[in-house]
């Protein structure tokens, strides 16, 4: 017998053998309002009957829990280089009550890189628990919850094709910032995927032997410059509608930019959170938002600078000019 599962939340993958299982957690009613899906969870973990109880089962019980309970429709994602604004736009959507925001949600990632671990799963196959995964982490519960929207990692940008296949018609958006300011912002706290070995390197177009010959400044670069060759492929050749978001400027065109392209007419009170949101900082939202812009171009080491210059610059410069070729004049 199935245990009833209302009010939990498939939490985390984990493969074992052949096979992947769900761990269930118990979220009840709580929000996915910070800044990181995993920050919520960890939330919650400090809640003695959610540390305490468990569910775990098969992904297929997942997926088929799916038939009676579909979670809310997804309304749009979330795609990014890293260090680019992506958080804030995340917050803005969850400052409204009506949204459920995943967003980086560990076990959307297990599912899009799963076939590296488990070769028989084939593209449809991860589309089929990729959407187990959303609506499962998508159900209403609370009462005003309309909508379901997906911040992705950076890294899943190269699985752009993929998620407008399961999600078809969703509109979404790819931000992006100049890359200097990328670079300076890896430099001082370095993301999982600037690491080699993190990401598989064929997916960010190098061979294996090229890892120990490239500086972690070199890698870095190569790889967002491999994320932002994504993004700019998928907007051209894309299937559902589209923007593409440049970091300079996001602080006063944020809102305006998701509420046109997500369809939000948000009314008198909706506007005034979205307000609020965009007034502080997105990943410390106890702090007031402060353009580090300057800063970071200041920061960079001549080396980041010069592989910035290299690598990411000519297809940051692609970008803007698709942007700008789609924006009215």
């Amino acid at each position: 017998m199935s245990p009833r599962l209302d009010g939990w939340i498939p939490a985390r993958l984990q493969v074992e053998g052949e096979q992947p299982w769900v761990d269930w957690c118990h979220l009840g009613s709580q929000r996915f309002t910070d800044p990181f899906f995993d920050e919520t969870l960890e939330r919650r973990l400090r809640h003695p009957f959610p540390l305490l109880f468990r569910h775990r089962t098969l992904m297929q019980t997942l997926v088929e829990r799916q038939t009676s309970h579909p979670g809310l429709p997804v309304r749009g994602l979330v795609f990014h280089m890293s260090r680019c604004g992506s958080t804030l736009l995340a917050q803005l959507l969850a400052s409204l009550p009506r949204h459920i925001v995943l967003s980086e949600a560990a076990p959307v990632d297990t599912v899009l890189r799963i076939h590296s671990r488990l070769p028989w799963v084939d593209e449809a196959r991860r589309i089929e628990w990729l959407r187990a995964v959303v609506a499962g982490l998508g159900q209403k519960r609370n009462p005003e919850e309309q909508a379901v929207f997906l911040k992705l990692d950076a890294w899943h940008v190269l699985e752009l094709p993929l998620l407008e296949r399961a999600f078809p018609g969703v509109p979404w958006l790819f931000s992006y910032r100049d890359p200097v300011e990328v670079m300076a912002s890896h430099q001082k706290h370095r993301g999982a995927h600037m690491l080699p070995g993190v990401l598989e390197p064929a997916r960010v177009g190098l061979g294996a032997e090229q890892l120990s010959e490239l500086s972690l400044e070199e890698y870095g670069a190569r790889v967002l410059a491999r994320l932002c060759e994504a993004g700019l492929e998928g907007y051209r050749a894309r299937k559902s509608p589209a923007l593409l978001l440049n970091h300079r400027g996001l602080q006063d065109t944020a809102v305006s930019r998701l509420v046109e392209l997500f369809g939000l007419e948000p009314n008198a009170a909706e506007s005034e959170l979205l307000a609020q949101a965009a007034d502080r900082d997105a990943k410390n939202p106890v702090l007031q938002f402060e353009d580090d812009s300057k800063q970071k171009a200041e920061a960079v080491s001549e080396a980041s600078r010069k592989l910035a210059e290299k690598w990411v610059r000519p297809v940051y410069e692609a970008l803007e000019a698709e942007r700008l070729r789609a924006e009215p004049q």
